[in-house]
């Protein structure tokens, strides 16, 4: 581990196993935080909700969304379940998502998300 910086480079990335993930970000200096699978997007909110502990005020939406992630204060990995049932069922809000997210990795402290297909 460099500094602050655990060894992974902040971004989006692509993998199988949700849980064997989450374990070894956890392990390598992350804040890994597993996200429920959804398939609407009031569930995947309720699940980045409670993954990330927000607020019962958080308003379930992309600018609160920001706001929140901004608001991170280590390194932070989000390990999203069943991400490809959720982008078939809800593309248009996935693509919104990811935008989000890859604009956050681009910013201190270090973010990644993996979507992770179980």
């Amino acid at each position: 581990m460099t500094g602050d910086r655990p060894p992974l480079t902040p971004g989006v990335y692509r993998m199988a196993d949700a849980a064997t993930v989450a374990q070894r970000l956890a392990s390598s200096g992350w804040d890994a935080r597993p996200v429920g699978a959804a398939r609407t997007t009031p569930a995947l909110y309720a699940s980045l909700a409670a993954a990330l502990a927000l607020p019962s005020w958080f308003g379930a939406n992309l600018d609160a969304l920001w706001d929140c992630l901004a608001d991170l204060d280590r390194p932070t990995a989000l390990v999203l379940a069943g991400w490809d049932g959720f982008a078939r069922a809800q593309p248009r809000q996935a693509r919104r998502l990811l935008e989000l997210f890859a604009e956050r990795a681009a910013q201190d402290p270090p973010f990644v998300v993996v979507l992770a297909a179980g």
